[in-house]
């Protein structure tokens, strides 16, 4: 039979891990669930995309979105946290408080960008 003693420490230990572990998120609600993560760090972070889609980047200690956006082939999305900025081909895209430290996570979800709709409206006119 198990005593009391030996019973306590298993839950306390899977308390303990519950409250250490519980502060933290996989994704944010935005983030779609089949974007795959890239890349996970808590300083400067890369990636380069091998095709169209879109692109997330996620602050997992506070769970909040930092950005967002369109990403083309073969461009390179950069995160800075020192620099509190993040650039696609060395153009900035968002200049936002990114603290040292934070574990970023940047996800990526291929599909068509930049997409255009041209609607075009035939009009025929009788003439009298």
């Amino acid at each position: 039979m198990i005593n009391a003693r030996q019973m306590a420490l298993p839950v306390w230990v899977a308390a303990v891990l519950l409250l250490l572990g519980g502060c933290e998120y996989d994704r944010h609600p935005q983030i779609p669930s089949d974007a795959m993560m890239t890349t996970e760090g808590d300083r400067q972070l890369q990636f380069r995309a091998t095709e169209p889609g879109m692109v997330y980047v996620y602050d997992r200690n506070n769970n909040r979105m930092v950005y967002s956006g369109e990403i083309r082939r073969g461009e390179t999305l950069m995160v800075d946290p020192n620099g509190n900025r993040i650039t696609i081909d060395g153009r900035i895209v968002s200049e936002r408080d990114l603290r040292s430290g934070d574990t970023e996570r940047i996800f990526f979800k291929p599909g068509p960008v930049g997409e255009r709709r041209v609607i075009v409206e035939e009009r025929r006119e009788t003439v009298r």
